[in-house]
């Protein structure tokens, strides 16, 4: 029972590592921060705060502070890449409740700040967040499927935008190491914890795990695969 009791911490603590090497080693190519940030496209419309739009393969995908930009900017965005069902809301998704007007025009969700908070944060956002995902009627799925383009965001795009846009690529198959590296190189942490945010985004790694077939659509469009 003694050599049980002191390999059995260090057998656990390999499994992490392995599985850890393992979600890395399959991630898709554009899960590299560095490759990911190359993928960065120009952006003609004025006035929008923070705006960072990246082309992934087929996929547009944006990332800005919706709640501090003009509603009509950022519909106009959006209007370049496709035409919308009324209750498709243009395919944009506003994570604050600072913007009435953003509020009412476009995908509306509150999420709490996470900011300077442990893992009860991360089990929030998969209750409140990883329904946008796959499962509400718009979803970055269903966006990314009969339009090619999802655009994100938060008031400042600081705290919250990022924190999700590392679970939707944690979803695509990123590891939480890489989505949540990728959402802070290109927008920074605001005193988000970096843990903080791994956690966030493993959310949304294990949302992709329960869809493959999910995973497996959304990769396609973002290696440029037919």
């Amino acid at each position: 029972m003694k050599i049980l009791s002191v390999h059995v911490p260090i057998l656990a603590a390999l499994g992490l590592i392995l599985m850890t090497g393992s979600m890395a080693h399959a991630e898709p190519e554009f899960c590299s921060p560095d490759r990911f940030v190359e993928l960065e496209r120009g952006n003609n419309i004025p006035y929008l705060d923070r705006v960072h739009v990246f082309q992934v393969g087929r996929l547009t995908l944006a990332g800005l502070g919706v709640g501090d930009s003009d509603e009509r900017y950022v519909a106009s965005l959006a209007q370049q890449y496709g035409s919308y069902r009324a209750e498709e809301k243009s395919c944009v998704f506003y994570f604050n409740d600072g913007n009435e007007a953003a509020a009412a025009a476009f995908n509306h969700v509150y999420l709490p700040s996470p900011v300077l908070r442990g893992k009860s944060i991360a089990e929030k956002y998969d209750q409140l967040a990883t329904p946008l995902i796959d499962q509400t009627p718009t979803s970055f799925l269903s966006c990314a499927r009969e339009h090619k383009f999802i655009a994100m965001g938060c008031d400042g795009m600081r705290h919250r935008g990022p924190s999700v846009f590392a679970m939707l690529l944690g979803y695509a198959g990123c590891s939480p190491e890489s989505a949540s590296e990728i959402a802070n190189r290109v927008w920074g942490t605001n005193h988000v914890l970096r843990t903080t945010r791994k956690e966030i985004a493993l959310k949304g790694y294990e949302a992709g795990n329960r869809n493959p077939k999910g995973r497996a659509e959304l990769q396609r469009l973002m290696r440029g695969s037919n």
